[in-house]
Parts: structure tokens; C-alpha cells; sequence
């Protein structure tokens, strides 16, 4: 194992700094700074730690691979990188009640019946399928540490948000009745339905358009070929 520890060591930084919000140590901070301070310092310190990741990401070396891939796996990857994208941005663009001064969001009663109908986290759970598909690809343990880090940072940090949110944000107990943290899980346990009106496609829309974008641009802005 030939990564640098110092990899290691900015991704469990950037790790346990983003746990931090769905922790009681969020409300002490706010108590003690106010939402403005805490907001800003969370957000310089989330910036710094970033540019640590990636820049050790990029000094490590890369190590041999842990296993080889079929060539039908570049064709599963750009459909689940796709999935991914589809969901950060249907996520971002959509009011969603995860979201910091979103909760009113829960007022509508078709909130359940669009993107959240796949998952009540669609943002974290895009996140999460893009770092575990370049996981796979990478194939290396440079790749688990900088991949694995935003993995386990977006499905554990919301799974752990959800206890904070039912405590404090009323509907919130209702909203996750009706959908599923994992994807689909609501649907085939008939308790969402998936309806296309209730999708906003212009956010799909963009999806596919940024999805093509990195496609064909992934090798002049990261040095390699994005379905390798």
C-alpha cells in the first residue's frame, strides 16, 4: 500500500468535519457564534480540506490496481454517472427539504411524488454513486481513500442528519414515511409513487447536458479519459 498517509489523513479530516452538522455539536456552535459565523467557518474550513484532498490526491502515487474491468463496465459507469447527475441536480434545483432553510418545502403535498420518490437524500445519494463508481474504476487504494471519503461522507452525514431533522423540522416524520433513505426502496414498498408531473425535467434536462459536458471534456480538465 503505497498511498501517502498524508491522503489518509485530509480524508478523514474532510470526513469528520462534514459529519460535524448532523452531530449535537452543531447546535453548541450555534449557540456559541450564531448560523452566520458557524455558516462561514464550516464553509472556509469545507474549501481548505478539499484542496488538501485533492492535492494529495494528485501527489500520491497511484499504486497497482486491485483488479481488472470487464469493457461492458464503461458502459455501466456512464449510466450510473448519468443516474448521478440526474440526481444532484434534480436534488439542487428542486426545493428540497434536507436543505438548510428548505423545510417549508414539506408544505407541499407532492413533495414525495417527484425526484424524492427515488430517495429522500437525492443529492448525497448522487454524490455517493459518483465516488463509489470511480471507486470501482480506480480500483486502488488512492482511490478509496480520496473516493471513499465523499462516499462515506454523503451516505453517513445524512443518515445521521435524519434524526436531527425529525427532532426539529415539523413534517419531517411524515416526508420520511413516504419515501426511503435507500433509492427505490419507497416504490417497491408502495409507499411513494413516482409520478412524471411531479418531475421537474428541467433539471434533468441540465443533468444530461453536464453529463455529456464531462464526458467529453474529463480528459483536457483531469488528464484522463473519462470512460477508461
Amino acid at each position: 500500500m503505497v498511498t501517502s498517509s498524508a491522503l489518509y489523513i485530509a480524508s478523514a479530516a474532510f470526513f469528520a468535519l462534514h459529519l460535524l452538522p448532523s452531530t449535537p455539536a452543531r447546535p453548541r456552535a450555534l449557540a456559541m457564534v450564531g448560523e452566520g459565523v458557524y455558516t462561514a467557518i464550516f464553509s472556509i474550513l469545507s474549501v481548505i480540506l478539499l484542496w488538501l484532498l485533492a492535492r494529495e490526491f494528485n501527489a500520491a502515487d497511484y499504486g497497482a490496481k486491485l483488479w481488472l474491468l470487464p469493457a461492458w463496465w464503461l458502459w455501466i459507469k456512464a449510466f450510473l454517472i448519468l443516474f448521478a447527475y440526474v440526481l444532484i441536480f434534480a436534488g439542487v434545483l428542486t426545493p428540497n427539504p434536507s436543505s438548510p432553510g428548505s423545510a417549508n418545502s414539506l408544505e407541499n403535498p407532492d413533495i414525495a411524488n417527484g425526484i424524492f420518490a427515488i430517495t429522500r437524500h437525492p443529492v448525497m445519494w448522487g454524490v455517493a454513486i459518483w465516488a463509489l463508481t470511480h471507486m470501482i474504476s480506480q480500483s486502488t487504494w488512492r482511490g478509496f481513500a480520496f473516493f471513499g471519503s465523499f462516499a462515506a461522507t454523503a451516505l453517513i452525514g445524512s443518515w445521521l442528519q435524519q434524526r436531527r431533522k425529525r427532532a426539529s423540522v415539523p413534517g419531517w416524520a411524515d416526508f420520511e414515511a413516504r419515501t426511503s433513505f435507500f433509492p427505490f426502496l419507497a416504490l417497491i414498498e408502495n409507499r411513494a409513487a413516482l409520478r412524471l408531473k411531479s418531475i421537474a425535467w428541467g433539471p434533468v434536462a441540465v443533468a444530461v447536458i453536464a453529463w455529456g459536458a464531462v464526458l467529453h471534456y474529463h480528459g483536457w480538465i483531469f488528464g484522463t479519459p473519462a470512460l477508461r
